[in-house]
């Protein structure tokens, strides 16, 4: 797993402070106890929901890992290991799965967790769009007693050890059962180690607190609360944590990678994690031109990804290769990628049989002289999608190819869907920490972004669906990485990191997660909360 790349912090503070100015153990219960420390975050977005059900974003879902349990939790290194699933089997056909509750659970409501809560949650999470994916080729729940699951499923389920679907209490829930996307969820009552304060924030911040819980079964949390307050810009955050007003800060920019750099106390983490955003560009290889894998490549020659992610997001950005992002376990790296070469571009043209006939500066087909344009569609709601677009549209018409580029208002998917009549669009993506739901993105297909047919990736796809060995999920993952490399289904841009920042000098009991995972929020893993404890004042 790739770790954090992070930066020195010289010592250039007095110019930057005046520009920022303007599954836990039970060892942790007498430090929480003692300091009843409160860990305050800065954040520069809000969760768009807090119905697990609703929710698609990274906020919500860190929300998540606080309130509430899974069967497995993800560990720093990508691991899955039982929380709510004590012990579990599978039987000899690899179809069925026992899986043995704790017994003892509650929720933060004081009732119960039972195997009916785990069935509820199961069969309702299908339409999640952060955890229904790995719910596929689950067929039937049933629970023999209240401690008991029992899953069965159409074939062996590789990924199921990777479902982190939060648990739900049925006795809250289940007066939506007709409509759970309705519930607003406020109160968010889980089995987890935090319970989210009803406290209402102030009148001029959004703010929500998660109390630690002291009976937690994994042991109490060594912090007393995590208290998550939303900034409107990223350098309000960036203030908050130069100043002491916060300990951590999430969602910044590059730009913070300067002006925070020097501070004393604050460590930066530039971090890819598995889930970090991959931009790209895809083709319809329904459209005549493209159905040549020679086609997309000859776009991908004129496709400057230095200099586009420079101009887009200056040092928050690597150029990318492969769909997988490059803080999951099965991130692929290619051996000889192609790189920027309008030469081998236009060698490219001519061997598609275009050529400059009527010397205009713009290839034509030699068989009936129409001039080749190409339709890229962008998405005004993505910043980086129209620097990027300006640097593609400039380096295809030096090679004489004419691009026809429309943003939209909304998301790219409205005009470049499988029946849609497009050439090319920019859109991206977060991974994940299962191999299999992020595969799935790419499987070939009319339903498919793009049509493309591939029998050799649908047979390692379900290859990779029947194991649940790791070594052979991170090969089975990468050969279908190559493959989509290999015949330039899409172009990856570039993989966009994710910019966090701790104060060193006020919290320790975070370097472990730092190590396993390159970063602190957003790693799928809950640790970092459980562990996270005050510097200790030295004795005088």
């Amino acid at each position: 797993m790739v770790s954090a790349a992070r930066r020195a912090l010289p010592a250039l503070l007095c110019a930057v402070m005046l520009l920022l100015t303007g599954c836990g153990g039970d060892e942790a219960e007498s430090a929480r106890l003692n300091t009843g420390a409160s860990f305050r975050v800065a954040m520069t977005e809000v969760p768009e929901s807090l119905n697990p059900i609703t929710a698609s974003d990274q906020t919500a879902e860190e929300f998540f890992l606080l309130a509430y349990d899974p069967l497995w939790r993800i560990d720093p290194s990508g691991t899955p290991t039982g929380c709510l699933a004590e012990d579990w089997s599978l039987s000899s056909d690899q179809l069925t799965w026992t899986i043995r509750l704790r017994q003892g659970v509650t929720f933060s409501d004081g009732t119960p967790l039972t195997s009916k809560d785990v069935r509820f949650s199961y069969e309702n999470m299908g339409s999640s769009a952060l955890y229904g994916d790995c719910l596929e080729g689950i067929t039937g729940i049933t629970c023999p007693d209240d401690y008991t699951v029992v899953i069965t499923t159409s074939r062996m389920k590789g990924d199921m050890l990777y479902c982190s679907v939060p648990i739900l209490p049925r006795s809250k829930w289940s007066e939506y059962e007709g409509d759970l996307g309705v519930f607003d969820n406020a109160e968010m009552i889980g089995s987890g180690p935090f319970v989210l304060s009803q406290e209402p924030s102030g009148p001029q911040e959004e703010a929500w607190t998660f109390q630690a819980r002291e009976d937690y079964f994994g042991g109490s949390p060594k912090i007393g609360q995590v208290r998550f307050t939303y900034y409107n810009t990223e350098a309000g955050a960036a203030r908050a944590i130069a100043t002491g007003e916060a300990d951590a800060a999430i969602g910044m920019t590059d730009v913070q990678l300067t002006t925070l750099e020097g501070v004393p106390g604050v460590e930066l983490v530039q971090a890819y994690l598995p889930g970090s955003q991959v931009w790209a560009l895809a083709f319809n290889t329904r459209d005549a031109f493209f159905q040549e894998a020679s086609a997309r490549q000859l776009v991908e020659y004129c496709t400057d990804r230095s200099r586009m992610l420079s101009m887009s997001s200056g040092e928050s950005s690597r150029p990318g290769t492969v769909w997988a992002s490059p803080g999951a376990a099965y991130f692929h790296q290619i051996a000889n990628p192609r790189d920027y070469n309008p030469s081998a571009a236009t060698a490219t043209l001519g061997s598609l049989g275009y050529s400059d006939v009527d010397a205009d500066g713009m290839m034509e087909f030699i068989g009936n002289r129409e001039d080749l344009v190409l339709r890229l569609y962008t998405s005004a709601q993505d910043d980086w999608s129209s620097t990027a677009a300006s640097v593609l549209v400039e380096d295809l018409q030096a090679v004489g190819v004419q691009v026809s580029w429309q943003s939209t208002e909304g998301s790219v998917a409205a005009v470049c869907g499988p029946k849609d009549d497009w050439d090319m669009c920019m859109l991206s993506w977060r991974g994940s920490a299962n191999a299999v739901t992020s595969a799935m993105r790419f499987c070939p297909g009319s339903k498919s972004l793009t049509g493309w047919e591939s029998e050799s990736y649908t047979q390692t796809y379900q290859q990779l669906c029947q194991t649940d060995d790791r070594d052979q999920i991170n090969a089975l993952a990468g050969q279908l990485q190559q493959l989509i490399y290999d015949d330039c289904v899409y172009v990856i841009l570039g993989y966009n990191s994710d910019i966090q920042a701790i104060r060193t000098d006020l919290w320790t009991g975070y370097e472990d997660v730092l190590a396993a995972t390159g970063g602190l929020f957003g790693t799928g893993s809950a640790q970092l909360y459980m562990t996270i404890e005050p510097v200790q004042a030295e004795e005088s």
